[in-house]
């Protein structure tokens, strides 16, 4: 097994996490406050090392200028079952620049409700799941890779939680897929 998971193990993003999970939603608005901040950390820990920044300096006469510019060609597909992780991907567009953001029901069994993701040549792709717990990725994975083209270097997963089931299977099946979470447990 090859699978890359990286556990989150900061301690903001663990305090946030355990209230997501722990949650009894009594209070609606602390916890979309919580899962809002918990996608943004999470969002910047999967792209940290893949997004690509140009430095640019710019020297004047007396003075020098600094800046840093987000790659042009560079696009980010994030997908996502909208119904259930709204409050985690509502403002990640405030951390990922050039991100399209697309409705995909994980759930549903049949293989055609994949038809209608458009990717983009060499579009990175994110998929964002709150709770990685049941084999409904595969399908989601399998389309991406056969029907679509896409490399499994183009595809990082984010997810809350994930179960050592799910990724032991993801990582016989899909050498060097990359899995974001912050806590791993048994199924």
């Amino acid at each position: 097994m090859r699978l890359n998971i990286y556990l989150i193990s900061h301690p903001i993003i663990k305090q946030l996490s355990l209230a997501i999970i722990n949650t009894n939603l009594n209070n609606k608005h602390v916890y979309q406050d919580n899962a809002k901040l918990l996608g943004r950390l999470l969002i910047y820990e999967t792209v940290r090392k893949w997004m690509t920044i140009h430095y640019i300096s710019i020297k004047n006469i007396d003075s020098k200028k600094e800046l840093y510019k987000f790659d042009r060609k560079e696009s980010y597909r994030i997908l996502a079952n909208l119904v259930e992780c709204a409050d985690i991907v509502s403002d990640i567009n405030t951390i990922l620049p050039q991100m399209y953001l697309e409705h995909v029901n994980s759930n549903n069994h049949n293989q055609n409700s994949y038809k209608d993701i458009n990717i983009i040549k060499k579009e990175k792709i994110i998929i964002i799941e709150k709770f990685l717990n049941n084999y409904s990725i595969i399908r989601l994975l399998d389309y991406l890779l056969i029907e679509k083209k896409v490399q499994i270097s183009q595809i990082k997963i984010m997810c809350i939680t994930c179960s050592n089931n799910i990724c032991e299977y993801l990582g016989n099946k899909y050498q060097s897929l990359e899995i974001y979470t912050t806590k791993m447990y048994k199924y």
